[in-house]
């Protein structure tokens, strides 16, 4: 009991207690544990040793030294154990990486793939539309032609011949097939001759004249019967 306090007297944090004492102890275990793990890991590797770090810990008790070689077993584990899962995550990375460059290959292959589709569905797009175009052209021009033909043969007027595909009796007005004029509208007009000069007339003796009193026979009969 403190004088006039009431209360026992108390160790403070600092002041060495029992468990703090402990804890001291297992720390100095653990780091000569951890110091004795690295010397023989690179004792292993052949480096040469390291400085023991402030003189080690000299004597200690049997307990010790078997607290000491069991954290020394654990770090060692743990060790191996990190190195599998370095190991273990370096395998894990690798098959990753191969996994992600078959996956890109097979991404370019689709890629490539789809780029080759697409260019034979342009082709087959471009010969359809060039093939509808021809035929279009070759439909509006045959329409043209029927066009054409249908007005040429439809004015019976201009082109009878041609109409009725045969050359009717008496006067031919057209050559079949074309809008050429063979002979003249007032050609078999009554009066169509009368003025020929003689001389016309000399030279075509045997000609028909409208004027019954210029004939050849008219004339032959008045000198005959007249004179």
């Amino acid at each position: 009991m403190g004088p006039g306090t009431g209360k026992g007297c108390e160790r403070q944090p600092g002041q060495t207690s029992a468990s703090e004492v402990a804890k001291l102890d297992l720390r100095a275990e653990l780091l000569l544990a951890e110091q004795e793990a690295r010397e023989k890991k690179r004792k292993a590797e052949g480096k040469p040793a390291l400085a023991v770090e402030n003189g080690g810990v000299a004597g200690g008790d049997e307990e010790a030294n078997k607290r000491r070689k069991l954290l020394q077993e654990a770090l060692e584990m743990d060790k191996d154990d990190e190195d599998e899962d370095e190991e273990r995550s370096e395998n894990a990375m690798k098959v990753d990486k191969d996994e992600s460059d078959e996956d890109d290959d097979d991404d370019d292959d689709e890629e490539d793939d789809t780029a080759e589709l697409l260019r034979e569905l342009e082709k087959i797009k471009r010969e359809r539309a060039e093939e509808k175009d021809r035929q279009e052209r070759e439909q509006s021009a045959s329409s043209a032609a029927v066009r054409d033909a249908e007005i040429a043969t439809a004015n019976p007027l201009l082109n009878l011949a041609a109409a009725l595909g045969q050359t009717p009796n008496g006067v031919n007005t057209t050559v079949p097939g074309t809008f050429a004029v063979k002979r003249r509208w007032d050609d078999d007009l009554i009066f169509k001759n009368q003025a020929m000069s003689s001389r016309d007339k000399d030279k075509g003796s045997g000609q028909f004249v409208n004027d019954l009193l210029r004939t050849e026979f008219h004339k032959k009969f008045m000198a005959k019967f007249i004179k």
